[in-house]
């Protein structure tokens, strides 16, 4: 559809050449409440989210073609678009529109794809979501995968495609971001696309620039070299790990503070197993059904977190090796047995803890509300005791947990203090920070609920302050 720009009005015309910007993207443009979308994206949101295709004057001798979604509800329907192999968008206001001059100032906050999704509602609790990165060259394959929400971040690098091909089983992931010369190794990109249901970028040379991208690795671990991050014998999986901080800075305007550590993840740590061994073996989902009921996971899961969902399952897929860890696991296991009472009285305290890792992810996203920050409070609450009940255990794995287990007694107590119980999902709402906690929202809400008499006492102390006793205040 030819659009004569010329015509359009400035509004219009700023959206589409923030369009031309992503154009491989559907545009979710904040209009107030609603991201809006217009002409080609309209069309598409409408028929894939089964919405009122309505329009919108712009200047042109028709309307545009436009559809919305309110923004309070936006990752819903982000995540559906995106599960259908869009790639979304999002454009935010940067002010307050009441304080604009002109044209709201706006720009693009995120581009969400599957490996960068963050709705935590539509993604499985018991496994990550993990985008993948490929770094290939003929010699070596380096490889890095990063749950974006969670923080997990793992290095490593394979010897063959075959090796490739059994850690793509292994991680399962959404996404993956391949160097372009990946697609002259051989290896079937297209049945690993279909296979694995995931979305594939291809980047060029210039994207796997070395220093960019190994610079782009020390600068947020704040490390000197890559000796820092154990990864000096690993150069393709440092480029891999690297161009896979590029993607996602691209991909987020905000956050990945949260991504703190890097496992370096060597041969000799783990049981290498095929994908043919995984799928005969049923270690996480059945042979004929493709589901997790059935497989070993299923039997061993009796986890209450789904924290610990995500641990089991990355235990399973990666047996030890070291039979010093594996002794420590067992002789942990063997001292919860042995103790049943504490057993279930830790299992009670797990109950009331929510996703912490993705809870935390969100929170440096900027995208948490105050319903997650009392999730986060009430977890946080059962930690003291949990690492207390864990000082009567003598087994050494258990006693390192309990050694990392901080108390956040500051961080639980100033939550508490300062937002309700309660509280509604919505900012616009209101009635979200608790009464005593800031006197300015105390004297707002006070003017809120009882106007008539603020504006009466207001009224007698200007008199007073001016000396005009006839002075009216009605607004």
């Amino acid at each position: 559809m030819e659009i004569d720009r010329k015509l359009l009005s400035p509004m219009m015309l700023k959206y589409m050449e923030t369009k031309d910007q992503h154009p491989d993207c559907l545009l979710f443009y904040r209009l107030g409440d609603f991201y809006e979308m217009f002409f080609e994206d309209a069309k598409i949101v409408a028929k894939e989210l089964e919405l009122t295709l309505t329009g919108k004057s712009c200047g042109l001798p028709e309307r545009a073609p436009m559809a919305g979604v309110p923004y309070h509800a936006a990752d819903s329907y982000i995540s559906r678009l995106v599960n259908r192999g869009y790639k979304v968008a999002v454009c935010d206001q940067m002010e307050d529109p009441k304080e604009a001059k002109g044209l709201v100032r706006r720009e693009v906050t995120r581009i969400v794809t599957p490996g960068t999704n963050l709705d935590t509602d539509s993604l499985p609790l018991d496994r990550n979501n993990f985008l993948f990165g490929i770094a290939w060259s003929p010699e070596r394959i380096g490889i890095a995968a990063v749950d974006i929400l969670t923080g997990c971040f793992e290095v490593s690098e394979v010897a063959s495609l075959r090796e490739l091909k059994d850690e793509l089983a292994k991680y399962h992931p959404s996404e993956i971001v391949a160097n372009d010369a990946f697609l002259l190794s051989g290896f079937d990109t297209e049945g690993m696309k279909n296979r694995l249901e995931a979305a594939v970028s291809y980047k060029d040379s210039a994207f796997y620039r070395k220093e960019d991208c190994i610079g782009a690795l020390l600068s947020h671990f704040q490390v000197g070299s890559l000796n820092g991050l154990g990864l000096a014998d690993f150069p393709l999986g440092a480029l891999a790990a690297g161009a896979l901080f590029r993607y996602l800075s691209e991909m987020q305007s905000t956050g990945l503070k949260h991504i703190r550590t890097l496992r370096v993840c060597s041969a000799g740590a783990f049981m290498l197993l095929d994908s043919a061994s995984r799928r005969n073996l049923e270690l996480t989902e059945t042979l004929r059904d493709k589901k997790k009921r059935g497989s070993l996971l299923w039997i061993l899961d009796r986890t209450c977190t789904a924290m610990g969902a995500r641990s089991l399952r990355s235990f399973v897929e990666q047996p030890l090796l070291s039979e010093e860890r594996i002794n420590g696991r067992l002789d942990a296991v063997q001292e919860l047995l042995e103790r049943p009472m504490d057993r279930e009285e830790i299992r009670e305290y797990l109950n009331a803890v929510y996703d912490l890792e993705r809870l935390l992810g969100k929170v440096s996203f900027g995208t948490v509300n105050a319903r997650d920050m009392i999730a986060l409070k009430n977890s946080l609450a059962m930690l003291p005791p949990i690492k207390n009940l864990l000082g009567d255990f003598r087994s050494a794995e258990l006693m390192r947990i309990r050694e990392e287990i901080r108390d956040l007694e500051e961080l639980t107590e100033l939550i508490g203090r300062a937002i309700t119980e309660e509280p509604p999902l919505l900012l616009k709402d209101g009635g979200i920070i608790r009464a005593g906690y800031d006197a300015e929202v105390d004297e707002l809400r006070s003017a809120g609920q009882n106007g008539k008499q603020w504006l009466a006492a207001l009224e007698e102390e200007d008199r007073q302050l001016t000396g005009i006793r006839t002075l009216k205040i009605k607004y």
